[in-house]
């Protein structure tokens, strides 16, 4: 799950209590909705026509965009299992987050209980259709395949452990994801997508995005 998501009126505000699978769209859609609002100013806005011109048009708009929905087969058979509760957390973190922080490119698997809203079931080396089925969260040519460590070689976005990224251009081995304010020379390789590289520089720090930072 690599979506985008502060609180608008959601049930997702607040602390305990569960978010069913299948409410998660509308719930994510209040948070999107309400973060695009708050950090994006109006040319940016204007810019991305499918968030509508206001902020109860943008949620009727991405309610029906429910990231778990493909899911749902793998749920039924029991490949995967859906924790309400992380989902719930999930989003109250995201609606906490700052505007420099968060940015509309902003990678939620790196916000804590969004990376594991789902758990697979489907044990290494066996048939997997999806990252989604695999107990080790991670379905390479079909079946299900250990997620690197700091080091390992790797060929896919998804194919490193917690707190990691795939650079797969730039030396195809798990690296650490940093945090705001670290080094960086791609903007993958910050938590928050954002490596602010400064003119005819190589080299930057992630940093509040270009786009949708508040300002």
């Amino acid at each position: 799950m690599l979506v985008t998501l502060a609180g608008c009126g959601s049930s997702s505000s607040g602390g305990g209590g569960t978010v069913a699978l299948a409410d998660f769209g509308s719930e994510l859609a209040k948070v999107s909705c309400h973060r695009i609002y708050t950090c994006c100013d109006a040319t940016e806005r204007a810019d991305n026509t499918s968030w509508g011109p206001t902020e109860a048009d943008c949620v009727t708009a991405m309610t029906t965009n429910n990231p778990l929905a493909s899911l749902q087969a793998g749920i039924d058979a029991g490949k995967i299992v859906y924790h309400g509760d992380r989902a719930k957390l999930c989003l109250d973190h995201m609606a906490a987050l700052s505007c420099t922080d968060w940015g509309i490119n902003f990678n939620m698997r790196y916000v804590p209980d969004c990376a594991h809203i789902t758990d697979g079931t489907v044990a290494m080396s066996a048939a997997c259709a999806s990252d989604a089925e695999c107990v080790s969260g991670f379905c390479s040519l079909s079946v299900c395949a250990a997620r690197g460590a700091l080091g390992d070689a790797c060929t896919s976005p998804t194919a490193c452990q917690d707190g990691l990224y795939c650079p797969v251009s730039a030396g195809d081995h798990c690296a650490t994801a940093a945090a705001v304010g670290a080094a960086c020379e791609v903007s993958v390789s910050c938590q928050n997508n954002s490596c602010v590289i400064p003119d005819l520089a190589t080299s930057g720090t992630c940093g509040s995005p270009m786009t949708c930072n508040g300002v």
